[in-house]
C-alpha cells in the first residue's frame, strides 16, 4: 500500500463509511464467484474520502489515478446500483460539487481542488436515472436534476455547430476514447482536428442523456423547466443521428466532417452507440447487431473489442482494439434496449468470463482487456507515448475496479437475471447451457442492501428453473423457463 493510499484508508475509517453488506452470487463457475467478490472488494477500496473542496466521498478507477472522473464516476455507480445505489449517488455529487459558473461538469477533478477546463461525456444523468430506479429518493433526484439541466445547456451552447446541428468534442480527451483512430495517432502525436466532427459517440450519449433527464423529471419533477425542450431537442438528435450519420454504404454510423459535410467511417465501437436510443429504425438495427453478431467484427471470445477485429485499424492498443467494459456495457444494455435480450445475455456472460478468468489468471482487474486471450501479453497502453510509459506504465492500469466493475450488474441483471425497474422487480434468467446442462444445481444471489434473495434450482428438463424469492417480508415461488421474462409479483407468494 502506497502513501496516498494509506491515507485515504484512514481517512475512511475516520468517516466510518455505513456501506451495505456485500453481494453474494453462487453459480456452477467458482471463478465467477470468487471474481464478483474480489472485484466488489476492489471496488470498495477504491472510494476516497472528502478531499478538499468535495462534500462527500468520491470514486477512482484506480489507486493509480488520483481524481474523480466526469465518465468514469457514471460507470462506477453502476456497479454500486446492486450493491448500495446510496454509494453510487453520493459518489456523483462530486461533479455538481465542482460545476462551473457556465453549467459545464469537468471531466476531471484533481485531488478535491485543481478542475480540469474540458468535460467529458454526459453520463450522469443516465447513471443517476439507473441508480434511482432502485432507489427511488426525491431528495437526491431534487439534488441532481437542475444541475443535470444546466450541464446539458452549456453543451448546447459550447459545443453545438448551429449549421450542421449537431455536437462536437473540444479535444480527444473529453471523449474518453482517447486515441482511437477517429481521433489521434496510437502514441497521439498525431491530431485528427476532433472539433470539426459531429461524433457518433457524443451525439448518441447526449439522446440518451435526454431520454434519461424525461426519465427523470416525469418521476420527480414533471414541472421542471427544461421539459418541453428537452423533449423537442431529443427528438430533433434522434432525428438528425438516424439520418446525417447513418452511412449507408457501410451499414454503420459515422462522424460528420464539418469542412467537407462529408461522412468519415471508421468501424469502432462508438458506431454502435445509437443502439441506447429508444427509436431505432429497424433496418439500422438489423444491420447493427448483424455486425455485432459477426465474429469477423465484434463477436470475440472477449467481445465487443472496440474496433472491428478485421478493421486495418484494429492493434490491442488501448481505445484501437482492446476490450473496454464501460462501452461493452452499454452495447449490452442498448441490445437489450432493443428487445435482444438473449443476445445481450450471451455478450454479457463472456464480458463476464473475460473479467474473472484474467483476473484468476492473472491476480488483478485491468483498465481494458485482450478480446482474444485472458491475459495481457498483447495488450500495450499507447505504445510510443514516452510520458504515458512513465506516468501510468506500458499495460493496463492495475487494481481497476473503475468501469470493470460493471461486469458485476451484468452478471446479476443480465445472466441470473434480477433486476429493479419503476415497475418493481423483474425476473429474467438467462443462464448459459454450461450451467443448464447442470441439472439440480443450484444458482444463487443475495443483495442485501433490498433484503433479497433469490434461488434457482436447474430442473431435469435443462430447460426450465424451480424459483425460490424472498424480498423483504415476501416469498415467491414458482417455476420459469430459462429466457423467460415476467414481473416478480406474478410468481406464487
Amino acid at each position: 500500500m502506497g502513501i496516498i493510499d494509506y491515507i485515504f484508508q484512514r481517512k475512511k475509517k475516520k468517516l466510518k463509511l455505513s456501506i451495505a453488506q456485500k453481494p453474494i452470487v453462487k453459480v456452477p463457475d467458482l471463478i465467477f464467484n470468487q471474481g464478483f467478490d474480489a472485484l466488489n472488494d476492489m471496488l470498495k477500496y477504491n472510494i476516497a474520502p472528502p478531499l478538499g473542496d468535495h462534500s462527500d466521498i468520491w470514486t477512482r478507477p484506480a489507486p493509480k489515478f488520483p481524481g474523480a472522473y466526469l465518465w468514469d464516476s457514471s460507470f462506477i455507480s453502476q456497479a454500486w446500483k446492486i450493491w448500495d445505489p446510496t454509494i453510487g449517488l453520493r459518489a456523483l455529487k462530486a461533479f455538481v460539487d465542482f460545476q462551473q459558473p457556465d453549467g459545464r461538469m469537468p471531466h476531471m477533478v484533481f485531488w478535491g481542488k485543481k478542475v480540469s477546463e474540458l468535460s467529458n461525456p454526459p453520463f450522469l444523468t443516465w447513471a443517476v436515472r439507473n441508480l434511482l430506479s432502485y432507489y427511488p429518493n426525491q431528495k437526491f433526484a431534487d439534488f441532481f436534476i437542475e444541475p443535470i439541466s444546466n450541464f446539458m445547456k452549456w453543451r448546447k451552447k459550447a459545443r453545438y455547430n448551429e449549421n450542421a446541428g449537431l455536437y462536437y468534442w473540444k479535444h480527444s480527451y473529453e471523449s474518453g476514447i482517447d486515441n482511437s483512430p477517429r481521433f489521434t495517432s496510437i502514441d497521439e502525436s498525431e491530431k485528427y482536428n476532433v472539433d470539426k466532427l459531429g461524433a457518433i459517440d457524443l451525439n448518441s450519449e447526449i439522446v440518451l442523456q435526454h431520454q434519461a433527464f424525461l426519465d427523470l423529471t416525469e418521476e420527480f419533477n414533471q414541472a421542471h423547466s427544461y421539459r418541453n425542450e428537452a423533449k423537442n431537442e431529443l427528438q430533433r438528435l434522434t432525428d438528425k443521428v438516424n439520418i446525417s450519420l447513418w452511412d449507408k454504404k457501410r451499414g454503420i454510423f459515422g462522424d460528420l466532417d464539418f469542412t467537407s459535410n462529408n461522412l468519415k467511417t471508421i468501424d469502432t465501437i462508438a458506431s454502435y452507440f445509437p443502439l441506447i436510443f429508444n427509436k431505432l429504425p429497424e433496418p439500422i438495427k438489423k444491420k447493427l447487431l448483424s455486425s455485432l453478431e459477426d465474429p469477423s467484427k465484434y463477436n470475440t471470445k472477449i467481445p465487443t473489442p472496440t474496433v472491428a477485429r478485421n478493421s486495418e485499424y484494429f492493434v490491442k492498443d488501448m481505445w484501437r482494439g482492446p476490450v473496454w467494459m464501460n462501452t461493452s456495457y452499454l452495447i449490452v444494455k442498448g441490445m437489450e434496449r432493443q428487445g435482444k435480450e438473449k443476445l445481450a445475455a450471451d455478450f454479457a456472460y463472456r464480458l463476464c468470463k473475460g473479467v474473472y478468468y484474467t483476473w484468476d489468471n492473472k491476480g488483478h482487474f485491468y483498465e481494458f482487456y485482450d478480446p482474444e486471450r485472458y491475459d495481457l501479453k498483447e495488450l500495450n497502453r499507447k505504445k510510443g507515448n514516452f510520458m504515458k510509459k512513465i506516468t501510468l506504465g506500458p499495460k493496463p492500469v492495475i487494481d481497476f475496479a473503475g468501469w470493470t466493475a460493471d461486469v458485476n450488474p451484468l452478471l446479476i441483471e443480465n445472466i441470473i437475471g434480477i433486476k429493479k425497474e419503476k415497475g418493481g422487480w423483474i425476473l429474467s434468467p438467462h443462464l448459459p447451457t454450461d450451467w443448464m446442462k447442470l441439472k439440480g444445481k443450484m444458482v444463487k444471489a443475495t443483495l442485501p442492501f433490498f433484503d433479497l434473495d433469490l434461488q434457482y434450482i436447474i430442473n431435469s428438463d435443462q430447460t426450465t428453473l424451480e424459483v425460490d424469492v424472498r424480498l423483504l417480508e415476501n416469498s415467491f415461488k414458482g417455476n420459469l423457463s430459462n429466457h423467460e421474462k415476467i414481473k416478480l409479483d406474478k410468481l406464487k407468494k
